[in-house]
C-alpha cells in the first residue's frame, strides 16, 4: 500500500463516510470548497489506478467505492509511523500520542 497525498487523503475520507459515491456527491458532502469536481475526478481516476478505489457505471455516472477500508488505512499509518519514525518503539509512538 502507498500512503495517500493530502488531496487524495480528503477524497478518501468523504469516501469512506458516503461508502458508494459519485464525484459530485463526493464535492457536495462537506460545503468548504476544498474539492472541484474536475480535481476530484482527476484524483478518483489516480486512486483507482493504486486499487484504492473501484467503480462502475451508472448510466453516464461513475459510482465509486472503497477498496481499502478506513481501518486499513490507519493501520498501515500506525506501522508506517512505528518504522519510519519511532524505531519500532510503540512506548514512543503512544508517549507521542499522549501530548497532543
Amino acid at each position: 500500500m502507498n500512503r495517500l497525498t493530502p488531496a487524495e487523503e480528503q477524497v478518501m475520507l468523504r469516501l469512506w463516510v458516503l461508502e458508494r459515491a459519485s464525484v459530485k456527491q463526493i464535492v457536495k458532502l462537506y460545503n468548504d470548497n476544498l474539492l472541484d469536481r474536475n480535481s476530484t475526478s482527476t484524483i478518483a481516476r489516480v486512486l483507482e489506478r493504486k486499487n484504492f478505489i473501484k467503480h462502475r457505471q451508472k448510466g453516464s455516472v461513475y459510482i465509486y467505492k472503497s477498496m481499502i477500508s478506513r481501518n486499513e488505512y490507519r493501520e498501515y499509518l500506525t506501522e508506517h509511523l512505528l518504522a519510519n519514525y519511532c524505531d519500532q518503539d510503540k512506548i514512543s509512538l503512544i508517549e507521542e500520542i499522549k501530548r497532543i
